[in-house]
């Protein structure tokens, strides 16, 4: 893109800025860890939010089995069969009341043998 545009203007000062803040990476760089060690990744946040779009399409690269949740009404008891491990991440914004709810939700509904593994986010 950058070089298409220094064609068309050569005159032009082009630069690329990385606008994604550092909570924004570090989360992300705790989610692809915690990813590569669960069975499945629970991601929180609003199905608009870019920030937590990008968290699920994230896990997704490293978990086959990640679900995005708003609230934790959403979460099925059906995401556990077989897993062991449950990763559990959410996006910048999304409130802590709403990620301890859902967090308390998959406790109850993973057995007792099950690990419940959450990134830091606070």
């Amino acid at each position: 893109m950058v070089d298409l545009i220094r064609r068309r203007f050569p005159r032009s000062d082009v630069r690329v800025v990385d606008t994604v803040c550092r909570p924004t990476k570090e989360r992300q760089s705790a989610a692809v860890e915690m990813a590569r060690q669960a069975d499945v990744v629970i991601v929180v946040g609003g199905r608009s939010s870019n920030n937590t779009r990008e968290l699920v399409r994230t896990c997704a690269r490293y978990c086959a089995r990640v679900h995005h949740v708003q609230t934790d009404a959403d979460v099925q008891p059906e995401w556990f069969e077989a897993a062991t491990v449950v990763g559990l991440t959410a996006g910048t914004s999304t409130p802590d009341d709403v990620i301890d709810r859902v967090e308390a939700r998959i406790r109850l509904r993973a057995d007792a043998s099950r690990s419940v593994t959450k990134e830091a986010h606070r």
